[in-house]
């Protein structure tokens, strides 16, 4: 019987499909991570890890971890705050503890850990799929810190929100249901997700992002370098092994003028056109935030982090006004706190590494910050728990 030529090229073209991926998997160990992660994936993976520790070590008679989240700007003030108190041996995108916040907490009488799931360049998007997929059941915290920037909305070096580390690493088709009204609004999106959830040589197809995101990755981790030098220019004890140096040379020095200007042209680029759609899209997934957290009976605080002005002004028209707009009304019409730290945080020059990243002493005032305003929370609770009058917040 002849066979056709298509025939055959369709077999061999499905066992390459099946063949590839039972081939990555192969001599792997079972508690080894998946092959061909990048950093980010890494980093949300060792970030997790975190988590789960944090939580099984939780007893009936202890409160659950603070956890905080959002990208690299959330990243810097937890690093750069413990390398000046020399707690940190880590590079930063391992780095998912805040001793600096868990010291302010203690001397309220407060022994909750704080835990982070920040990654770089973590999308509004990002945050909704990592909340979703982690804070739940026995790893569901009462309190979660949202640190949330305007870049999170919009960035012109990215693709779409289904096309970051983050959504490559935690969605699986059976999640197709419930995202899919807040990632696809094509046909085609639709499609091209099923496609590289299904055919193994599609989504290979797409490995060329993974080598973008991890320069750009590496790029991010600079943001938070040479804060070390810094804090040693200011007197303080830097503890540091060698293991904290490997992955993004985050002892290096630098000229502060340099870096700025650096970050001036890196944020020209990001905010280089207003992507309108993107932002409309990064708006719902906060309001779908919103609402996971008030199912979950998580306490969630947006807090709008802190920027310069030499940042702002690279800004297209009408973006940072939408994107303040879109903070006010989303969290006024569902009822959540938002602590603007944009219009009302009081941040100077001095306490910012580049134009958006905090150094040590920004980074101290921004926990302080958190340590105040989980507080209130706090005294409640205990204040319920002796079983006095419920305080009026």
């Amino acid at each position: 019987m002849k066979i056709s030529s298509a025939l055959v090229a369709a077999s061999l073209f499905l066992a390459i499909n099946f063949a590839l991926p039972a081939s990555t998997t192969m001599g792997r160990k079972a508690d080894a991570p998946p092959p061909n992660q990048d950093l980010i994936q890494r980093s949300l993976a060792s970030a997790k890890d975190q988590l789960d520790q944090a939580f099984a070590k939780q007893t009936e008679a202890s409160a659950k971890p603070i956890v905080m989240i959002g990208s690299s700007l959330i990243i810097a003030p937890l690093w750069s705050a413990d390398v000046k108190n020399g707690h940190c041996h880590v590079d930063s995108l391992q780095h998912h503890r805040s001793i600096h916040l868990e010291t302010l907490l203690h001397k309220q009488n407060d022994a909750r850990p704080a835990i982070s799931l920040a990654t770089a360049g973590q999308f509004v998007s990002d945050t909704y799929l990592i909340t979703e997929k982690y804070l739940k059941g026995p790893t569901k915290p009462d309190v979660l810190i949202y640190g949330i920037a305007p870049r999170d909305f919009m960035d012109d070096t990215t693709g779409g929100l289904a096309l970051t580390s983050v959504f490559d690493g935690l969605v699986t088709l059976e999640d197709y249901p419930r995202i899919a009204p807040l990632f696809f609004t094509s046909f085609n999106e639709k499609a091209d997700f099923v496609l590289n959830r299904t055919v193994f040589l599609y989504r290979k197809r797409g490995r060329y992002q993974v080598k973008v995101n991890e320069a750009i990755e590496k790029a991010s981790q600079k943001v938070v370098a040479r804060l070390v030098h810094t804090a040693g220019k200011a007197g303080e004890s830097v503890v540091a092994s060698s293991d904290s140096q490997a992955p993004g040379g985050f002892l290096l020095g630098g000229d502060r003028k340099d870096i700025w200007a650096k970050s001036v042209e890196e944020y020209a680029r990001r905010y280089k056109h207003y992507n309108l759609e993107q932002f409309q899209k990064q708006k719902q997934c906060l309001a779908a935030l919103i609402d996971l957290c008030k199912e979950r009976d998580i306490k969630l605080y947006v807090v709008a982090m802190p920027l310069t002005r030499d940042n702002t002004a690279l800004m297209p028209a009408g973006f940072f006004k939408d994107y303040l707009a879109a903070l006010d009304e989303t969290t006024r019409s569902k009822n959540v706190p938002l602590i603007d730290l944009v219009r009302n945080g009081k941040y100077v020059d001095d306490d910012f590494y580049d134009t958006v990243h905090l150094t040590f002493s920004g980074g101290e005032k921004f926990l302080t910050m958190v340590a105040d305003l989980v507080k209130p929370a706090d005294a409640e609770a205990k204040k319920q728990i002796a079983g006095t009058k419920k305080l009026d917040l």
